[in-house]
C-alpha cells in the first residue's frame, strides 16, 4: 500500500521546494534596490550530488543518504556588485521564477492526475 503513495509524496516534496524557492527569488526582486544586498538560491541536494561517504565521529551526525532531500540556501551572485553592493539581476531573477513556475505548474498537474486514477481507482472505475 506504501508504493500506491510514494509517487502522490515524492510529487507533494516537490511542489513545496519550488514554493519555497518562490518565496526566495520573489525575496530577490523585493530586495533590488537595497544596497549591500547579495542574491540567494535555494536548490536540493540528491542523493548524486551529496558528497561522497563522509566518516561520522558521531551517532548524532547525519549520514550522507540523509542530506537527500535537505534545502540549501546559497549565494547566488551572477558576477560582480553593483555600485551600491546589490547583486541582483532583475531580469536573471524573472527568468529563474518563470522557470519555477513552469516546474511547479507541471508537478501541480502531474500530483493532480496521480490523485485522480487513485480516486477512480478507489470508486471502482466509477
Amino acid at each position: 500500500m506504501k508504493t500506491m503513495f510514494d509517487g502522490v509524496d515524492s510529487l507533494e516534496h516537490a511542489m513545496t521546494f519550488h514554493r519555497e524557492r518562490h518565496s526566495v527569488l520573489a525575496g530577490n526582486v523585493a530586495n533590488v534596490d537595497t544596497p549591500g544586498y547579495r542574491s540567494v538560491d535555494l536548490e536540493e541536494i540528491s542523493a548524486t550530488q551529496a558528497p561522497g561517504e563522509l566518516a561520522r565521529t558521531d551517532e548524532r551526525h547525519l549520514a550522507t543518504s540523509e542530506l537527500e532531500g535537505t534545502r540549501v540556501s546559497f549565494d547566488d551572485s551572477p558576477g560582480g556588485a553593483g555600485m551600491d553592493g546589490n547583486t541582483v539581476e532583475l531580469e536573471r531573477e524573472l527568468a529563474k521564477m518563470d522557470a519555477n513556475r513552469v516546474r511547479y505548474g507541471t508537478v501541480t498537474e502531474l500530483a493532480s492526475r496521480r490523485l485522480a486514477l487513485l480516486r477512480y481507482a478507489a470508486g471502482d472505475g466509477q
